[in-house]
């Protein structure tokens, strides 16, 4: 009863398999990879960093409330000395409540900041075109990734049904042997020799097998999918409309963008050594406040009195230390770090451009000449199949002759995935957007 449910389970999971294409194992790892929801997420980030930004542009409004309590009071005290129209003089003391409370409306604008700000609003919208370019040059990149795993599942896939057919062939042979020793014209060595043969292609399919599965799961965990019973739909790159592929003519996209974010990332530096100026000029600030407090601005007063207040405030530095003479230098410094890195970032995409034409050159010769192989270890195979029969080849020859035939059909199928990667690294290298 048991046995009956492990094959009903195991007839379940072959029946929902289904094909997985490149493109859409790209596009679910588009919507479910964390690293792109949190490049995302920093993208919108920078959109709030600007809008900051913006906000110096307009003045600030603010309210305040206050109290202030002594513990001893305001005193005035007046003495006029004696005079004609005070024979007797006059001397008075007064005290007067100390305690302060006010409300008040202050209405302020940094008139140096606000004309500064026009750079600081440039460095923020630089920084949003810097990480769209990042972003995009980390979706190529996991793109890139995701087409090597993908090809070497569908690679590993195709080993273990050469394999399968491998062990077929075998399984055949192994049974014509003992038709022939049953009809007393094999010897049972050779039927030996033919089941160990058999059974080391098992275990060998039995590696691939598990080689494949890991591969799947690997692919799956790659791109947060969810269905881990797929197999792979084979993919082959096709040319641009333009016209037929030519190695010759694949350049390095200068536009490309990991180098368009180090552009940003340049003109972001150099509009940060224009906000570093800034901080020398003199700083002005006007307020116009509205008040309304207890006393207000008559010295022996006791009741609530109302009044506005206006202010300019104009401050200069005259020394810093070198502070921002300093922030400049290295700010310089980074610029051109920055620019030297990019040059080498053109350097080594242009060196593994002519790298990879020679691997993809190479990997389609391999192609053309596993495919000749085939051809001809297929005839070999067929005429050793029946020269078997005759009893001119022995049974080993034409187990040999099955096996360069698997061993040639394999070859083709890494062929092709040499060829695959090398034209996939061809179009990474040279900047081209992979969408599959």
């Amino acid at each position: 009863m048991t046995s009956c449910k492990v094959v009903l389970m195991i007839s379940a999971v072959l029946v929902q398999a289904h094909a997985l294409t490149l493109g859409q194992a790209q596009n679910t790892m588009f919507a479910k990879n964390l690293d792109i929801t949190i490049a995302n997420q920093e993208y919108c980030k920078k959109y709030y960093e600007l809008a900051e930004a913006n906000a110096v542009w307009y003045p600030s409004l603010d309210a305040s409330a206050s109290y202030n309590g002594f513990t001893r009071d305001n005193s005035i005290n007046i003495t006029v000395p004696p005079n004609k129209a005070m024979p007797g003089g006059l001397s008075v003391n007064q005290n007067i409540p100390s305690d302060r409370e006010e409300l008040g409306v202050d209405l302020s604008y940094p008139v140096t900041a606000a004309f500064v700000n026009m750079y600081n609003v440039k460095y923020h919208d630089l920084a949003i075109k810097a990480k769209f370019a990042q972003n995009a040059a980390l979706k190529n990149d996991l793109s890139f990734k995701l087409g090597l795993l993908f090809f070497q599942w569908d690679f590993s896939f195709s080993q273990t049904d050469v394999q399968k057919n491998l062990v077929s062939q075998y399984e055949a042979a192994v049974a014509q042997l003992k038709a022939l020793e049953g009809g007393g014209m094999a010897a049972h060595a050779k039927v030996l020799q033919a089941q160990a043969r058999l059974e080391s292609a098992k275990v060998e399919l039995s590696a691939c097998e598990n080689r494949s599965d890991s591969m799947r799961i690997e692919l799956v965990n790659f791109i947060q999918g969810a269905d881990t019973t797929v197999v792979p739909e084979p993919y082959a790159f096709h040319a641009d409309n333009s016209g037929p592929l030519s190695v010759d003519t694949i350049s390095l996209n200068t536009g490309r963008p990991e180098l368009m974010a180090m552009d940003m990332t340049i003109s972001q530096l150099s509009t940060l050594n224009d906000i570093l100026r800034g901080q020398k000029y003199p700083n002005l600030v006007f307020d116009l406040g509205y008040r309304y407090g207890k006393p207000g601005l008559s010295l022996t007063g006791t009741d609530f009195m109302a009044y506005g207040v206006a202010s300019a405030q104009l401050k200069f530095n005259i020394f810093d230390g070198n502070r921002v003479s300093s922030q400049q230098h290295q700010n310089q410094t980074q610029i051109e770090i920055a620019r030297t890195q990019k040059q080498m970032l053109i350097n080594n995409f242009n060196s593994s451009l002519k790298t990879t034409k020679l691997q993809l050159t190479w990997a389609k010769k391999q192609e053309q000449a596993a495919l000749v192989s085939v051809d001809a270890a297929h005839a070999f195979s067929e005429d050793s199949k029946n020269s078997l029969l005759h009893g001119t080849v022995t049974s080993l020859d034409y187990l040999d002759a099955v096996n360069n035939e698997a061993a040639a059909k394999l070859a083709v199928k890494q062929a092709k995935l040499m060829q695959n990667i090398a034209l996939l690294k061809l179009y990474y290298v040279a900047g081209k957007e992979l969408k599959y």
